[in-house]
């Protein structure tokens, strides 16, 4: 059956805080990093540092890509990585996914959180998913994040996930050149089915990237009845009045 994990959204969710968290959590740098490599092999480096977020110590992970820029910053002010091409589509992101070196387990997870991904995207621009061209979502960065929590669950040995209810903020965020309100509107149509929390925050709180995580692997609802292992802190870059960090339980049910 394997452990059971629960995962807090305290200040939201993004797919660098998850692998963050993961690791905080114990898994091992250098595994992670062996099977990230399988993925894409070169071209971008794994940067972990130890941070405060309103009293809370977590680790924040960044994956650093030379010769991009990196002075646009994501919702959780993480460097946001823009790629100079003009995106992939998804097939594209399924083939990387497929010739990879992960298991067929962490392929297979992979592969349903970019197909859902790219239905939510697919129906707010009223588009066909397969054709479906993504830029932010399609990077090398985004890749690596959804990536990087599949092969963390199998390193944990954890068999089930659940999710606490996603956070809200206020305000606007920007995809593309283009100004959306947050929630962002592919983040909140992955989110349907899922419990919501507002937050007094004006930030996007939980990216795509993340919520198309949590919304294909976890199921909503409490924390499962555990005996508690391990808990895991992941940050984000920006201080918040609330602990910017998600937050992961890990642990054996009675």
């Amino acid at each position: 059956m394997g452990k059971v994990a629960y995962v807090d959204m305290i200040g939201g969710a993004a797919g660098d805080m998850l692998m963050a968290a993961w690791v905080d959590a114990g898994v091992e740098l250098p595994e992670l990093e062996r099977a990230l490599r399988s993925v894409v092999a070169d071209g971008w480096e794994l940067v972990v540092e130890r941070v405060d977020r309103a009293g809370i110590s977590a680790i924040h992970l960044d994956l650093v890509i030379p010769g991009e820029d990196d002075h646009a910053h994501g919702p959780h002010g993480v460097h946001a990585h823009q790629v100079h091409h003009h995106g992939h589509r998804l097939r594209d992101i399924l083939a990387i996914v497929e010739r990879s070196g992960l298991s067929p387990r962490q392929i297979e997870r992979a592969s349903a959180i970019y197909r859902r991904l790219a239905a939510a995207e697919a129906h707010v621009h009223g588009q066909n998913p397969d054709e479906m061209i993504f830029h932010d979502v399609g990077q090398i960065d985004a890749i690596l994040d959804v990536a990087g929590t599949c092969v963390a669950l199998d390193l944990l040995g954890i068999g089930e996930v659940r999710c606490s209810p996603f956070p809200t903020g206020h305000g606007t965020t920007r995809y593309g050149g283009k100004i959306y309100a947050n929630p962002g509107p592919a983040s909140l149509e992955l989110m349907r089915g899922f419990s919501l929390r507002a937050l007094d925050i004006e930030a996007e709180l939980v990216t795509v990237t993340g919520a198309a995580i949590l919304t294909t692997l976890a199921t909503p609802g409490p924390a499962l009845d555990m005996t508690l292992e391990r808990i895991g802190y992941g940050a984000g870059r920006k201080q918040f009045a609330i602990p910017n960090v998600v937050r992961v339980m890990i642990g054996d049910q009675p």
